[in-house]
């Protein structure tokens, strides 16, 4: 069900740039049911912070305009139907994702190169100066900024097939 959920705000995003609120409500909806049947009464409290983690985690990318506000919903909808470590593993290997397909785009287009050398450039000016301003990206008409939900979809899918094992503290 998460898979359908996530495939249906992967292809929203694509087409039109945003992901609806009702699909995220829909998933919020199914999270907490999903939470209480699992955890009885405990499951509205893992239902309230996990949802929570995401925002406040991510609310500074947020603020600098380099992450979208449905992603951060869509990282929530994810954590109201799955335990804090898989959303977590989820958010980690979406990152990893969006990398990945960064790094294909870049190679394929000279202008987003150009782009990436304005972020850079934006980047360290907010490290040495402190001051976090909205990140100046120009929009063109018809062609929408990446599209995050689709490395959310691939990063959890990852995340959830693949998951990372601990042992005495190391990763294998």
């Amino acid at each position: 069900m998460l898979f359908s959920l996530l495939t249906v705000a992967a292809v929203q995003d694509v087409e039109a740039g945003k992901i609806s609120n009702r699909l995220i409500v829909t998933g919020l909806m199914i999270g907490i049911v999903v939470q209480i049947t699992e955890y009885q009464v405990w499951g509205v409290y893992y239902f309230l912070r996990n949802i929570s983690v995401p925002v406040i985690l991510l609310y500074l990318l947020f603020q600098m305009r380099v992450l979208g506000a449905g992603d951060i919903k869509l990282f929530s909808m994810i954590g109201s139907i799955l335990t804090t470590g898989e959303l977590f593993r989820c958010m980690a290997y979406s990152f990893l994702a969006a990398g990945a397909t960064s790094v294909l785009f870049l190679a394929a287009d000279p202008e987003r190169r150009l782009k990436m050398r304005h972020a850079i450039g934006y980047l360290f000016h907010t490290l040495r100066t402190g001051e976090i301003k909205p990140y100046p990206f120009s929009h063109e008409p018809g062609r929408y900024p990446f599209a995050f939900s689709v490395p959310i979809l691939f990063g959890t899918a990852a995340a959830l097939q693949f998951p990372l094992s601990y042992w005495n503290g190391g990763v294998y």
